[in-house]
């Protein structure tokens, strides 16, 4: 019949839930975090049997009202946040978030919102509307983000026996529809129940006063249209949304909730209109036709009655703008032929890369590791201060391997510089660090900071790869920064070998290396940075008297080995 079906768990199965703490926060049951991969597979367990049974569900939603669940399992917003960020991408149907009991609590939507993972694995978000008045309705940070809001669970304004007929109270059905719609910008509006006393259809089967207010939107406004601006409050307790179908025609919905009647206005600007159908419910009307209307080139006008709902069908000559398609959904980037998601090199581009901290970035040509240019960082601070690139949460997951790779050259006071290739993100609201690889350049020569098999942390966000050194403020380049599919071997600068002691790296230890050890310390010049490193016998980080008197009782057999740093 062209229905769309989407689903919501009340509980999970009994062998992986425990009791709840109770009431309508603590819930009758709890699903504990180390059962949020069998809840996944109950989940999918249940698509899968519908879609064998000929029906393909539209989506899944994490859990009906986790905010107010003393019948059926509680959930924080902290826990919903977190299965959506570390296990939802495992779900084979698109996934709807919490459907709090109330749309006053923003506060699980906005934990999703701050999550990126979470909020890529989200595709639709839902809510019910109990108790939530109209002033409550916006949330221009959810409206903004591109993706839909459905209004997933509701019935006004009672559940009174044998009320759904009653007039005026039925028309509050059409007025919180609108405020749905127009305030929350909601993509979809749900009635519970379709077959009630209180329902949009009686115990008897017939529709009531409620379901035709519905049916002023329902009938007339399709999937796919999109609401368009018009001005929405004309006169005191008088609501109208408008809503484009095709290039040819718009509906206009008009509730007049007063006690007046009025006479209404509608104009659609420089469009011709050819045709003006309305369908009106009100104390003795349901959706009742009256067709052809009078009209002129761009407007019409119309009574609107007290206590009444009109719907207007306006055709009009094609202005050749379809109804545009809903937003794209960003998606995760791919590999290319070498298993790399991104690699920059630096050349003629920073490839997103930024100073970090007190620092600063700029392409330079003075010492590429490879090609023509590297990014040059200088005027640092601290040692932490260096250069940092945001990843892109979609594709490098929590919980997943990946293999990472920056070359990164000495260019500072000290013969040798321990570089961090380290990673900064977000978890459980506080900013922590972690090291992807670390390594040692001789100055002058460059380091690769790999990783094949560096795991991103379980519900990390805002990920920051960042360069650092351990010490020092020094200038420092970095070039060939990659990021790929975990394993890849990326190819870098091979070590710079150096043997203490092996002052001209012959593979001996010697009295030409005691007259090369000897000249390093009492050269007013600038010593090779090799052989500076290996002349260092005693690891001190200066070439001095004692390392001369370390070699010699090395050569006269006194000491048989170096001291160790």
């Amino acid at each position: 019949m062209g229905a769309t079906v989407f689903a919501t768990p009340w509980n999970p199965p009994s062998s992986i839930r425990q009791n709840g703490t109770g009431g309508a926060r603590g819930g009758k049951y709890h699903l504990p975090s180390n059962q949020y991969s069998a809840y996944v597979q109950h989940l999918n367990d249940y698509y899968n049997y519908m879609k064998t049974n000929g029906v393909d569900v539209y989506s899944i939603s994490v859990q009906n009202e986790p905010d107010y669940s003393s019948e059926w399992t509680a959930w924080s917003s902290d826990e919903t946040t977190n299965f959506l960020a570390n296990y939802a991408d495992k779900l084979q149907c698109r996934v709807m978030s919490p459907e709090t009991f109330q749309y006053t609590n923003k506060d699980y939507y906005s934990k999703i919102l701050n999550n990126p993972k979470a909020f890529a694995n989200t595709d639709v978000f839902g809510t019910h509307f109990y108790g939530t008045q109209r002033s409550q309705m916006d949330f221009q940070a959810l409206e903004a983000s591109g993706k839909e809001i459905w209004m997933t669970e509701v019935y006004v304004p009672n559940s009174e026996a044998d009320s759904a007929n009653r007039w005026p109270e039925a028309i509050k059905v059409a007025n919180s529809i609108h405020d749905g719609l127009v305030v929350g910008n909601m993509n979809a509006y749900t009635w519970w129940y379709i077959r009630r006393s209180y329902g949009l259809m009686t115990e008897d089967g017939k529709i009531s006063k409620r379901g035709y207010c519905m049916a002023q939107y329902s009938k007339y406004i399709r999937p796919g249209d999109i609401r368009i601006d018009v001005t929405e409050q004309p006169a005191k307790d008088v609501c109208i949304s408008a809503y484009k179908h095709s290039d040819s025609q718009i509906e206009i919905v008009a509730v007049n909730s007063s006690n007046e009647s009025i006479s209404q206005q509608f104009s659609v600007g420089s469009r011709t209109i050819t045709d003006v159908d309305r369908y009106r419910t009100s104390s003795n009307e349901n959706i009742a036709a009256t067709s052809d209307m009078e009209h002129d080139t761009s407007s019409f006008w119309s009574q609107l009655p007290a206590q009444s709902v009109s719907t207007f069908v306006v055709s009009l000559v094609g202005d050749g703008i379809d109804v545009p398609d809903g937003p794209s959904t960003p998606e995760p980037d791919k590999p290319d032929e070498n298993g790399y998601y991104f690699h920059d090199t630096f050349e003629g581009d920073v490839s997103s890369w930024e100073a970090r901290g007190s620092s600063e970035v700029l392409l330079s040509g003075r010492s590429p590791y490879k090609d023509t240019e590297a990014l040059l960082v200088q005027n640092r601070e601290k040692s932490w201060n260096g250069a940092q690139k945001t990843l892109n949460s979609l594709t490098f997951e929590p919980g997943k391997e990946y293999s990472f790779s920056v070359c990164a050259q000495n260019m500072g006071s000290t013969n040798t510089q321990n570089f961090m290739l380290s990673l900064q993100y977000t978890m459980d609201g506080e900013t922590k660090y972690d090291h992807i690889a670390q390594g040692s350049a001789i100055k002058g020569h460059y380091v690769q900071l790999a990783n094949p098999s560096y795991k991103i942390p379980y519900g990390a966000s805002d990920l920051v790869m960042y360069v650092e050194t351990e010490s020092g403020t020094d200038n420092f380049y970095i070039d060939e920064a990659i990021g790929a599919v975990k394993g890849t071997k990326i190819d870098g600068p091979a070590d710079v070998s150096v043997t203490t002691g092996d002052i001209n790296s012959d593979g001996a230890i010697n009295i030409v290396d005691l007259v090369l050890s000897k000249n390093v310390v009492v050269s007013t010049e600038t010593p090779d940075a090799v052989a500076a490193v290996a002349a260092d016998v005693d690891k001190n980080g200066k070439n001095d008297a004692e390392d001369i008197v370390l070699m010699l009782n090395y050569l006269f057999g006194i000491i048989d080995k170096f001291p160790e740093a």
